[in-house]
């Protein structure tokens, strides 16, 4: 939220000189998230086939779906457009494996979801890219190189980090490293749209509630119907986290990269509006897990 509100004041000029810094902290980023998963875990997902798909569909088909029928239908704007399309087709947000532990969700189907759901990313990502946006749009290598930067080089990096042992020394800075990395990512992809922030109102509003839809009333609804059939509260978490967050600063560095600062806008976002449905979840489940049976 600091990073947003200071994207807000400061504004382009200082986020200007930030923004070569995106892809290397992102590729921190997912670095360190990385470090989660041991490489046993990676060896079972043939096994866990059914919680890969359950997460590709709640992730990509469900959401993915909705944020690019929305765009299609209120977004007449083409750069605008632009931004939910991607957003639609990058995958889950890294913050769901932490959100699911700190909540209390089903860690497990998160960290098996999550795994699955990124080496798929490798081929979803710019084959969806193709589909909807076309060759002229865009470099296809240049996609590739930045998947590769930001999905492959981490995984090995990870391992690396893992084997040798230094993840050891490592995990007790993490958090601290994850958050000032992608704060500096937040402050970017917010500052780089301080004026439209103020000033389209019209295109703000659409974005605005495309964002909303696709964070506080997916999230219900997926509750409702994670209770209609009686699902563990563990797993309705890890449910809603998967199918209402995706990966905001790996879409904006595509973004970044790839197309115009304006075509971020989508993701600044509705990245506020994930901040505040975990706000919400944590307030939402806790309380309901510390309430006194009657």
């Amino acid at each position: 939220m600091l990073a947003v509100a200071l994207g807000l004041l400061i504004g382009k000029q200082a986020a200007e000189k930030t923004e070569p810094l995106v892809i290397p902290f992102l590729a921190i980023v997912m670095s360190l998230s990385a470090m989660n998963v041991t490489t046993q875990e990676l060896a079972q997902l043939k096994k866990m086939h059914r919680t890969v798909a359950y997460s590709l569909l709640l992730n990509y088909l469900v959401l993915g779906g909705i944020i690019w029928l929305m765009a299609w239908w209120l977004i007449p704007d083409e750069e605008i457009r632009t931004g939910f399309i991607m957003l639609a087709v990058v995958p889950p947000a890294v913050a769901v494996l932490p959100f699911t532990y700190l909540l209390g969700g089903d860690s497990h189907f998160s960290l098996i979801g999550m795994t699955g759901t990124y080496l798929a990313a490798l081929l979803i990502v710019p084959a969806a890219m193709l589909l909807f946006l076309g060759l002229d749009f865009f470099d296809p290598w240049k996609l590739l190189i930045i998947l590769v930067e930001l999905i492959i080089v981490p995984i090995i990096v990870s391992r690396i980090l893992l084997h040798t042992g230094a993840a050891r020394y490592i995990n007790r800075y993490r958090g601290t490293a994850v958050n000032w990395c992608y704060s500096v990512v937040v402050f970017t992809l917010v500052g780089l749209n301080q004026k439209a922030f103020f000033g389209e109102f019209d295109v703000l509003l659409r974005v605005a509630l495309i964002a909303a839809v696709i964070s506080f009333v997916l999230g219900y609804v997926l509750e409702l119907i994670a209770k209609s059939l009686h699902l563990r509260h563990e797993l309705t978490l890890s449910i809603i986290f998967m199918g209402t967050l995706k990966n905001y600063g790996l879409a904006g560095g595509i973004l970044l990269a790839l197309f115009t600062d304006r075509s971020v806008i989508p993701v600044s976002v509705s990245l506020v509006f994930g901040i505040f449905l975990f706000v919400w979840l944590g307030f939402h489940f806790r309380k309901k897990v510390n309430k006194p049976d009657t």
